[in-house]
Formats: structure tokens, sequence, C-alpha cells
């Protein structure tokens, strides 16, 4: 889907608008596309009441609700385990001079990673959560 940028501070509002008008169109198109779960971290626009119920709408049984993802837990969601390091480590070469230089580096880096790495990010996460509910955390 590529990344999206918020020209604003994300409160509730914006955060639900960008799924509804920008996330959701996507995702509808993606092949195979209700086998997915919708997972995100616990930041204040995402465990808003209005996002939360409109997923749910959206994702039923396929939405990790707020409430059922271990607390202080960041790396089991893949963006923290391991996107957003990497990205950090590389976005900044060559050294942006302005923000659209860094939403240049930051689309090249994402659009530059195979697949097949997500994949084995992805999977990896599947192994670490099937660890957590045999431990019945």
């Amino acid at each position: 889907m590529g990344p999206y940028y918020f020209e604003e501070s994300v409160n509730k509002d914006n955060y639900l608008e960008m799924l509804k008008t920008y996330f959701w169109r996507r995702h509808v198109q993606t092949t195979n596309n209700t086998k997915y779960y919708f997972q995100q971290d616990g930041a204040t626009p995402h465990t808003a009441d209005t996002v939360q119920n409109w997923l749910k709408d959206k994702f039923s049984k396929k939405f990790v609700h707020k409430k059922m993802w271990p607390a202080s837990s960041p790396d089991l969601n893949p963006c923290d385990f391991y996107l957003w390091g990497h990205l950090k480590a590389v976005v900044y070469n060559p050294l942006p001079k302005t923000l659209e230089d860094l939403k240049a580096n930051i689309t090249r880096e994402i659009k530059k990673k195979p697949k097949n790495v997500f994949n084995s990010v992805f999977l990896n996460f599947e192994n670490r959560c099937k660890k957590i509910i045999s431990a019945q955390y």
C-alpha cells in the first residue's frame, strides 16, 4: 500500500479518516484480503472507541482489539519489531534537507525492500504469537 503521510498531528478523527479513505480502499483491492488480520499499537488515535468500533465492524474477528493485545509488548508488532528500526537506519542516507526529502527517502526504501523480507517478518510474527498463545499469556 505504501506509506501514508499525515500533514498534521495525528488524532482519532484524521486517523479514522485515513483508514476510511486511504487504507480501506486499498485493502479491499488486495488479493485474498479476507485472510488478513488488522492489528495496531496502543497510540491514542488507534485506541479511540470510534476507531476501534469501525475496525471491528470492517474486520470482525480478524481485528485484534485493544483489549486483546498484551500490554507492553511492542516486539510483537512487526512494524516495531523490524520495520521502524530498519527504516531509521537507512532513510537518513542521503541526509534529507527537507521534509519532502525525508518522505522520498522513506518511500524509496520501502519500495526497495524485497517482498520476501516482509513475508519473513510476518511469518516470524505469527510464530511469536503462537508461542504467546501456547503459554496462555
